[in-house]
């Protein structure tokens, strides 16, 4: 039985024209003879993601009605009718709140295969067996029971799962996984099925490649919404990465680029499943394949641009290494994802990655105050641009003033650094982010490009 986890983001699952073909993908892979184990993302965008789209589908009825669905049934939208009432919301319900909108999604794909002619069970992150430590907003999966999926796969039916939630140990209450938790879903679902045990009279199980199915191509080389239409129509734009290594994949997530959850990255790698991002809307194509340790010959030193825009920066006025090391413990608890910086004063500062559901600023203050610490906050002012590549290992510290001169030569200041096993990070002002992007994408990227196709 050769099982193949597929997992399908918010956009892929869209009612209307998106849903029907990520179906098709679902329904291809069955027909080829595999077992596909299908995990569902929400549905839906914020009205301000839909950009000029929004006048065209109001034109008709149906456009108007596509929009409705996908729109009030994001999780942003879910999140802020209950909000509206008071903005402080319980955890436990927030999380009850937020696991709404995969449900819906899950059930109605499965009402489209099986709508059809496919077999299908739609199952919640609980009922998959999916049990985590109980943080809510950012739990992780501490342990598996997969039994009812196989029993699924058995029978045979397709099973889809509800993304981006499991159930507390005591299985009393829904805990979600934090942002883009279901490819965490998806890659826990892989390695209990890498590790399900059968019996001799039943068909082994054989997994293969994760894919996770997105509205790109692949992993692009830096995000392309920071650059103009020219740009990329000149070629000076993002271009796709065929193969990362899983060293890449975390160093790429943890720094901000939207690839694949940061926390699934690092259980792929600690376990070594493969993944291939793929466009749903593209089945010839096979996408980025992200497996191994070791990258291709290609010559490239840098493999791709992260970005993590508009985070939340403090300090400790009169702090010392040892409450740095104790912020940098208190942080690291409620699950931020922070860097600790040495800045241009001589000083530490804190950057924390900003969060959609939860507010960064208020939980620091919250966590330090009760230690008798007064952070200082500049929130939203400054961001983290990092170089990442695998054959920047071992040449950071080589990297790192090229990096400086180019950023002085394009008048952007340097508040920070961050030297890491595979990439580099500056620290600059928000207002300057994508200046920063353009620069170092150019002189290592499209440049690179440009004598790699010479050679």
């Amino acid at each position: 039985m050769r099982v193949i986890v597929q997992k399908f983001g918010g956009k892929c699952v869209e009612p209307g024209g998106n849903e029907m073909i990520a179906a098709e993908r679902i329904m291809e892979t069955r027909d080829l003879g595999l077992y596909p184990v299908v995990v569902v993302s929400a549905m839906g965008r914020e009205l301000r993601d839909w950009n000029e789209e929004i006048e065209e589908l109001l034109r008709t009825p149906e456009g108007a009605r596509k929009l409705a669905l996908a729109h009030f049934y994001s999780t942003a939208e879910l999140v802020r009718l209950v909000r509206e009432i008071d903005p402080i919301i319980e955890p436990r319900e927030l999380d009850l709140l937020m696991c709404c909108g995969e449900i819906i999604s899950t059930v109605r794909m499965a009402h489209v295969l099986k709508a059809k002619g496919y077999t299908t069970v739609a199952l919640t992150g609980g009922q998959v067996g999916l049990l985590t430590d109980g943080f809510f907003g950012h739990a992780r999966v501490i342990q598996t029971d997969i039994h009812q999926l196989i029993d699924c796969l058995d029978r045979p039916a397709i099973p889809l799962v509800t993304g981006f939630q499991g159930v507390s140990p005591s299985g009393h209450a829904v805990t979600t996984l934090g942002e883009g938790g279901s490819d965490y879903t998806a890659i826990c679902l892989a390695y209990a099925l890498k590790h399900a045990v059968r019996s001799p009279l039943q068909d082994p199980i054989e997994l293969g490649t994760v894919e996770v199915y997105k509205e790109v191509d692949g992993v692009m080389t830096a995000n392309p919404s920071n650059f103009t239409d020219a740009q990329i129509a000149a070629g000076t734009g993002p271009h796709m990465i065929r193969r990362l290594t899983f060293d890449e994949l975390c160093a790429m997530s943890q720094y901000g680029a939207d690839v694949i959850q940061a926390e699934a990255a690092r259980m792929a790698r600690r376990y070594q499943l493969p993944i291939a991002v793929r466009n749903y809307r593209n089945p010839s194509d096979p996408g980025t394949v992200i497996e191994g340790d070791i990258p291709e010959d290609n010559g490239r030193l840098v493999t791709g641009v992260a970005d993590m825009p508009s985070m939340a920066a403090f300090h400790v006025p009169g702090s010392t290494e040892r409450m740095n090391q104790r912020v940098s413990e208190l942080l690291a608890q409620a699950r931020l994802n922070f860097q600790v910086l040495p800045v241009s004063d001589g000083s530490w500062k804190f950057a924390v990655k900003k969060e959609k559901y939860r507010s960064v600023a208020d939980t620091v203050r919250a966590l330090l105050h009760d230690r008798g610490m007064q952070p200082t906050f500049e929130e939203g002012h400054w961001a983290l641009v990092t170089l990442v590549g695998e054959s920047l290992r071992g040449h950071v510290t080589e990297t790192a003033p090229q990096v400086k001169a180019l950023m002085q030569d394009a008048g952007i200041h340097v508040e920070g650094e961050i030297c890491d096993q595979l990439s580099y990070s500056v620290l600059v002002h928000e207002s300057q982010r994508k200046a920063a992007i353009l620069v170092l994408h150019q002189a290592f990227i499209t440049a690179g490009v440009a004598s790699w196709s010479a050679k």
